[in-house]
């Protein structure tokens, strides 16, 4: 411990929102496949407030279609978001200073993104390699706000909850977070509010991931 800060052994970060500003890309191929249907498109906003439960409930949420439609249209939208999910797609500010830091300890990415999109937008990036592991909305059988993707991350990666930091921008994480028994701290930079954020009560509540730096060595 250097400073009075605590020094995690192991970072656990969200994607979408906590690493990556993806929200434009999601939602140019949420309205791709809205036209595709004959609907409207609809504002950034509104798909901003609908990610981070996975491709399954964006899509269920704001693409309107019959029940026998809706397998088709979320593979409408994973298909164009493969093709979209790099144009717009940004580290953002602080990414990198906060991964080079932390960059001597494991670090892992616990996203409800598919496993395929994930390593699609990280490589692009140039992001990959800074992680131990990553896993995906569809790398096990539960997804956040369960705990289980913290606790496998914890398991391989030989790290008591104490010792971990997860960082997210949405309830989700902050849920699981707790459930998991690891400290977790809060960014302002992507879905929830920081009211929403703050009464959820993790240990922090940033608005910028490199205010990391302040709370950790």
């Amino acid at each position: 411990m250097s400073g009075g800060k605590p020094r995690p052994l192991g970072l656990i970060f969200d994607l979408d929102g906590t690493l990556v500003d993806s929200f434009a890309d999601i939602a140019s191929a949420l309205n791709r496949t809205r036209l595709h249907y004959g609907l409207p498109a609809v504002p950034l906003a509104a798909v901003r407030a609908q990610v981070g439960s996975g491709s399954e409930a964006l899509v269920c949420a704001l693409v309107p279609v019959p029940t026998a439609q809706q397998a088709a249209a979320l593979q409408h939208f994973l298909a164009a978001y493969d093709e979209t999910a790099l144009e717009q797609t940004r580290p953002l500010p602080g990414v990198p200073e906060v991964l080079a830091h932390f960059g001597d300890r494991p670090l892992a990415v616990v996203t409800n993104k598919t496993l395929h999109l994930s390593r699609k937008i990280l490589q692009g990036l140039g992001l990959w390699a800074r992680f131990a592991l990553v896993l995906g909305g569809d790398s096990l059988p539960r997804r956040k706000p369960d705990p289980l993707p913290i606790r496998y991350v914890l398991e391989t990666l030989g790290l008591a909850p104490a010792d971990a930091l997860l960082v997210g921008d949405g309830l989700h994480d902050v849920h699981a977070g707790h459930a998991a028994g690891v400290p977790t701290v809060a960014v302002t930079t992507g879905v929830a509010s920081r009211a929403e954020l703050e009464a959820a009560r993790p240990l922090h509540v940033i608005d910028r991931l490199d205010a990391l730096l302040a709370l950790y060595d």
